[in-house]
């Protein structure tokens, strides 16, 4: 089944993006992007912990993004059902697992159906506690004496065996994340993981091929991802990202959460001998009387100690993943804290190899998309719609719904809208639901067909 649009909502730890993707005859065209600004705690660290104040952002975001939407010519009457969501969060980890099969029929071709099923039955491998395993890739099969192969499928052979990676996460960062989409009255059509969805909006295929590390350097988590050989090799999450370094400026420089976050972003580096000497920072307050100095040295070293320490950290994962002599296109580095000055030098200087900013282009999506969209931290967004037109060529048709009714509970999150600005909170309103008439009962086949098409725990 293939849509001519495709819907994504990519939840960050600061903010959250909802972006509306068409497939045209050029290309995928992003005509709709709207981003917002969570609410101090409903995110942390990838994972919902306040799922209210994440539906009230969604809800405005949605709104937003579907008014852009209406307003291009033959879409006034789209309206969005399923939507792809992106997982996240510091417990993501990575282990590897084999399968061996012995084939029925050892003189026949093996079949795709054949090759599907162990890819299935990976799935359903045993994890700890509390996990599920969220996405299983192939490295490499092995039929009798032929051994990494790519592609097994037309050989002939009396045992296959494959070796996978299996990405593995937190079953309640899946379920919470459902429960929050569908309270918004939407349907989770796919889950995908974040670093995935990045490199689909960023990597070339030859990066891909040669061997690349990606490095997403969000607000509250840092995900790595390693390619080589056009296959996914290894995936990590850092629990430190852009609030880390906005943190440590807080309490290096002695100043507000708010304030650290706009010295970093206005006039921050991460190469403290960058530093102008004897410049500083002054701090005002709302009737504009300076109550602190901050010399721009002490900013500088700030950021450069919390950034070296992750890029340290993507370093000791390349190394321990055993890809790193196969990495032969360097690092991408993307996300919301990849603007921060000079990030690039300091990365080539810890990493060794070659570094080049991310962001999605016209390889990826077409020019006249929204220009939003063409910034590193969209790159998730950008991906998902991406991933999720290639889902589409595959997942099964999604269920009839009846067309969610207005929102009932709209109300906005606070917002930062500059240095001086103080948290603008929108009024709740309710309306009473109008119930939708009774749709006409399908046949018995169809309605258990129905129960098994369900995509809200796919993953």
């Amino acid at each position: 089944m293939s849509s001519r649009y495709v819907t994504a909502i990519d939840i960050g730890t600061s903010k959250l993006a909802a972006t509306v993707g068409e497939k045209t005859s050029a290309g995928i065209k992003i005509i709709g992007y709207s981003e917002a600004a969570l609410p101090q705690g409903s995110v942390r660290r990838g994972e919902i912990m306040n799922p209210m104040k994440v539906i009230s952002v969604i809800k405005v975001t949605m709104q937003k993004v579907l008014e852009q939407v209406h307003s291009l010519p033959d879409t006034e009457h789209y309206n969005v059902r399923n939507v792809y969501v992106n997982i996240s969060g510091q417990s993501l980890r990575c282990c590897t697992e084999s399968l061996r099969r012995n084939r029925q029929d050892p003189d026949s071709m093996i079949t795709p159906e054949e090759v599907e099923t162990m890819l299935e039955e990976m799935y359903l491998t045993s994890v700890g506690p509390a996990e599920q395993t969220l996405y299983v890739v192939p490295q490499y099969y092995n039929v009798d004496e032929f051994i990494d192969v790519g592609d097994p499928v037309g050989m002939i052979g009396k045992e296959i065996s494959g070796d996978y990676r299996l990405f593995v996460g937190s079953a309640g960062t899946v379920k919470k994340c459902g429960q929050t989409i569908t309270m918004c009255d939407l349907t989770p059509r796919k889950y995908i993981l974040s670093p995935i969805a990045a490199a689909s909006a960023l990597l070339t295929d030859d990066e891909k091929e040669l061997g690349t590390v990606l490095i997403d350097i969000g607000a509250g988590t840092t995900d790595v991802l390693i390619y080589h050989g056009d296959i996914i090799r290894h995936a990590a999450v850092i629990p430190f990202g852009g609030n880390s370094i906005s943190e440590d400026i807080s309490q290096v420089c002695g100043v507000s959460f708010r304030n650290a976050e706009l010295m970093k972003v206005q006039h921050g580096s991460c190469i403290s001998e960058y530093a102008p000497e004897n410049k500083i920072i002054s701090i005002r307050d709302k009737n504009g009387i300076p109550v602190k100095d901050v010399p721009f040295k002490l900013l500088f070293q700030a950021i450069e100690a919390r950034t070296c320490e992750i890029l340290a950290t993507v370093r000791r994962i390349v190394e321990e993943s055993g890809c790193r002599d196969r990495i032969r296109s360097g690092a991408v580095i993307t996300g919301g804290t990849a603007n921060l000055n000079h990030i690039q030098i300091l990365a080539r200087s810890i990493l060794g190899m070659d570094v080049r900013l991310g962001l999605p282009d016209s390889n990826t999506v077409i020019g006249n998309s929204s220009e939003e969209v063409f910034r590193p931290g969209a790159s998730v967004a950008a991906g998902l719609v991406i991933k999720g037109f290639e889902y589409e060529e595959i997942l099964p048709e999604p269920q009839v719904q009846t067309p969610p009714q207005p929102a009932d509970t709209l109300f906005e999150g606070d917002t930062l809208t500059d240095s001086t600005a103080g948290d603008q909170t929108g009024t709740q309103q309710r309306q009473k639901p109008v119930k939708p008439p009774k749709p006409p009962k399908r046949p018995l086949s169809e309605r258990i067909k129905g129960l098994f098409d369900s995509t809200d725990d796919d993953v």
